[in-house]
């Protein structure tokens, strides 16, 4: 039995993509790890598949297609669920996505239809709205760029003040020069003979989310030295429970470009070590 501090929630978020409903419905049940926010067990690419989706210790569900019709529709009902933390359970909740085709473009429709915890209500409207609007459509939009999550005990503010002000410890080193920490600021990162970047401060919204845009690059083991050219570097910040999960995406950093594997290493050494280190511990732990 579910507790008197839940209500049965219906909450719907849409976007419009400039593709068709088959590439649409191809990336919602081929690329979930690429746009949900947990880690991913198993697949969901047919009727009765079963999948889990976990976060460390802390938080597991598990999930079957309930409903499938191709380019149209897909449910997920949620079979099993437990947050250890204070043993909310969402069971018997549906994940639905809805496709509708329009002349140039498809509408996706994704609602989520089940229970909640009273004081959470606005907490599942800015999940889903980041998962929908913001890491789907980037994926659409972008491609399969390169993503990657770390989970941390420490509050949203401290992860968005490592991040703005202390890109020499996890990423640039000595290397590094100028400032991110006002909108239009730009810092350089130059290892003499690998790499060259210029990055520009786009978008910043404190503790919650900040994007540079690189502005120049120059890799000379590259074919194409300028691949890092007018892409974006994003930092999602969102709280969860008492961590903080933070999503990186290098947005046009995809598998059809030649430094896509290698540098691909190197966000997840960087973000996933130096970083994470960093935050938990104080220091980046180089090696």
């Amino acid at each position: 039995m579910k507790s008197q501090n839940y209500i049965q929630a219906r909450y719907t978020v849409a976007i419009d993509v400039a593709k068709s409903p088959n590439d649409v419905f191809d990336h919602i049940i081929n690329d979930v790890p690429g746009y949900w926010p947990e880690e991913m067990e198993g697949k969901c690419t047919q009727p009765g598949d079963e999948f889990i989706f976990r976060t460390g210790d802390s938080h597991y569900s598990k999930n079957k297609v309930v409903e499938l019709v191709p380019d149209k529709k897909m449910v997920w009902l949620v079979t099993e669920s437990l947050r250890n933390t204070d043993n909310y359970d969402w069971t018997g909740t549906k994940m639905i996505f809805e496709l509708t085709p329009g002349p140039n473009s498809t509408l996706l429709e994704f609602t989520y239809d089940g229970v909640v915890l009273e004081n959470e209500y606005e907490r599942l409207v800015q999940i889903c709205d980041m998962v929908i609007k913001e890491r789907l459509y980037h994926l659409f939009t972008s491609g399969k760029s390169y993503t990657t999550t770390i989970e941390v005990a420490q509050p949203p503010h401290d992860v968005f003040k490592r991040i703005t002000t202390d890109i020499a410890k996890w990423w640039g080193g000595q290397d590094l020069e100028g400032d991110s920490t006002k909108l239009n600021d730009e810092f350089v990162i130059d290892h003499p003979g690998t790499h060259y970047s210029r990055q520009k401060l786009v978008e910043l919204i404190p503790d919650k989310k900040i994007t540079w845009l690189i502005t120049e690059s120059t890799m000379s083991w590259l074919k194409d030295p300028t691949e890092w050219a007018n892409t974006k570097l994003i930092f999602d910040i969102t709280s969860k429970e008492d961590t903080t999960v933070l999503h990186f995406t290098h947005e046009g950093l995809t598998p059809d470009k030649q430094c896509y594997a290698r540098c691909s290493e190197g966000w997840d050494t960087v973000i996933k070590d130096y970083l994470f280190n960093l935050i938990t511990n104080g220091r980046p732990d180089f090696t």
